[in-house]
């Protein structure tokens, strides 16, 4: 049986210097006279050249619950254990006059040994934002498990001193769930500089909570995400927000005699009718619709409107293609438009062109009209050289009722001003496919809302792009 006792702070030792910061202290269960044999956590805390470091408390706080904390002081030896019973993912730091450690865990009831060495130490100072001209103030930023805690002032600025330096995640609490989610942004201090990449979903939090912490298991994720550009930082939207549309693409349902369609999860349309389908096929999450050739195709005559005089557009999907082998064309992956007839009013369209708009290599173009007339023009389109085939890749396509944006995989690869500032009123169907293409496509999304560089790189990551 475990013998704890409760104690009002855990700090000494990890408070040193933290000027401007609102201190969670570690207010738990502490192991006190615990054998190792009941110890969940034990480890060695060292300094920069190797040696045991005596005296020191070393704090095990739940990412999730600061109230669930654990405290222990090295012993002579530097040696520390910790009685954790709550199984989840923890933060460990200790820090001593100008040296500090942090590192993760993810307790699943097997013991844990941790080597840990205190590192000199930096600050982390930023800027946070809900949109580019909107300071988020009072907002919660912190090294989650830690005591490294802050609010934002009324201009977003935050500070926190005297953290450890290396690879670290930050999280910043969303003060608007409606409209903006919580984020992480992986952080990398040294004494002099701090960088910023992300925003990545808290859901990712396992990428740094291993079974050891000495494997450092955030550089995978870390080489792979972009670097933000600056120290000001935006939240995310939620990708609920202005969702008018979402096709899973993971089930069939019955439309009729031999008619198959994909429903709309979100309730918007009517759903997609299939034509020459009648199956699903795997996808880059569970399954999706797989169109090859024009035979195959899918579309939405019931979309109930939902883009009239819409200012706004954003589209997501995973799409897989294969390379046509003809020359010179336009091929709609999705969109609404007609296919030819002068009284079409068409309003938009993600295609694969070649040998038209100048495009002399092969293209991935996102068109944008406003529904008056049966033109889709090459001025009002962002255009870029396409060479994914044959793997998964995430698309979006943003209009802001200026501009145009073309995203890969998290990344802008092309923006375009536009002559287009609203759509107007459009009966046309939404097209998937039903061109010479051999085409698949997952987890498509419609919106009326237009999403920034974060929103689509925050999403790109929740979709499963780190994987």
């Amino acid at each position: 049986m475990f013998n704890f006792k409760h104690i009002s702070l855990c700090a000494a030792g990890l408070a040193f210097g933290l000027a401007g910061l609102h201190f969670v202290a570690c207010t738990t269960e502490v192991a006190n006279g615990v054998s190792e044999e009941t110890n969940t956590v034990a480890g060695i805390l060292m300094d920069g050249s190797g040696k045991a470091v005596a005296g020191v408390p070393v704090c095990a706080r739940h990412f999730m619950f600061d109230t669930i904390s654990v405290v222990d002081t090295t012993d002579s030896d530097g040696k520390f254990g910790l009685a954790i019973s709550r199984q989840g993912q923890y933060g460990l730091s200790a820090s001593k006059d100008k040296f500090a450690y942090y590192g993760t865990i993810n307790y699943d009831g097997s013991e844990v040994n941790v080597s840990a060495t205190l590192e000199k130490t930096g600050k982390v100072e930023g800027e946070i934002y809900l949109r580019q001209d909107t300071a988020a103030a009072g907002v919660k930023v912190y090294i989650p498990g830690s005591p490294w805690e802050t609010e934002t002032d009324k201009d977003g600025a935050f500070t926190l001193k005297n953290v450890p330096v290396g690879v670290l995640p930050l999280l910043a609490k969303s003060p608007d769930p409606i409209h903006f989610v919580d984020a992480v942004y992986v952080v990398s201090v040294s004494q002099k500089s701090t960088s910023f990449r992300g925003p990545i979903p808290t859901g990712m939090f396992e990428y740094f909570a291993q079974s050891t912490v000495e494997e450092e298991p955030v550089d995978d994720i870390v080489n792979n995400i972009d670097a933000v550009g600056s120290a000001e930082l935006l939240f995310p939207l939620s990708p609920e927000y202005g969702l008018r549309s979402w096709w899973p693409m993971d089930y069939l349902a019955d439309a009729g005699k031999d008619t198959k369609k994909v429903n709309d999860a979100r309730g918007g349309t009517d759903g997609i009718l299939l034509y020459g389908v009648d199956s699903l096929e795997e996808g880059a999450t569970e399954k999706a619709l797989a169109l090859y050739g024009s035979d195959q195709f899918g579309v939405i005559e019931g979309e109930r409107s939902i883009l009239d005089s819409a200012k706004a557009l954003t589209l997501e999907a995973w799409i897989r293609l294969e390379k046509p082998s003809s020359k010179n064309y336009r091929m709609n992956l999705i969109g609404k438009l007609g296919f030819g007839s002068s009284e079409d009013k068409d309003v938009f369209s993600l295609a694969l062109v070649q040998g038209e708009c100048g495009r002399k290599n092969v293209s991935l173009g996102f068109f944008i009209a406003d529904g008056s007339s049966n033109s889709l023009d090459c001025e009002d389109a962002a255009f870029v050289d396409y060479k994914l085939f044959d793997e998964w890749v995430y698309v979006t396509a943003v209009w802001d009722g200026n501009t145009s944006a073309l995203y890969v995989n998290g990344v802008k690869v092309a923006d375009k001003a536009v002559s287009v500032t609203q759509i107007g009123v459009s009966s046309e169907p939404i097209f998937f496919g039903k061109e010479s293409v051999n085409l698949k496509l997952d987890d498509v999304r419609l919106s009326t809302s237009a999403i920034g560089e974060s929103d689509v790189l925050y999403r790109y990551y929740l979709k499963g792009g780190a994987i």
